[in-house]
């Protein structure tokens, strides 16, 4: 586990821990799991989706739309800073 935020212009839009986040940047789709190693990146326009537990389904998982922004990992934490992000449901 580890600790992921979102967080928008308007607010924080996710702040919890987490199993997994997988979502898109310049060079294409990325995921990140605990001990990943340390990354400043570009997210661009696409979608985030969140693992809370490993054993959670791809169903379970939680998505945000975002249009871009700046991606930070380290130690543990990762904390994704986006214009906007809406909470997609399935």
């Amino acid at each position: 586990m580890f600790h992921f935020q979102l967080v928008s212009l308007s607010g924080k839009k996710f702040d919890g821990d987490v199993h997994e986040v997988v979502l898109p940047t310049l060079d294409g789709e990325i995921g990140v799991l605990h001990d990943h190693m340390p990354l400043v990146s570009v997210a661009t326009t696409g979608v985030v989706a969140i693992r809370r537990d490993s054993k959670d389904s791809d169903t379970q998982r939680e998505f945000f739309a975002i249009n871009g922004g700046a991606i930070d990992v380290a130690d543990n934490s990762m904390r994704v800073l986006v214009d906007e992000a809406i909470t997609l449901t399935t």
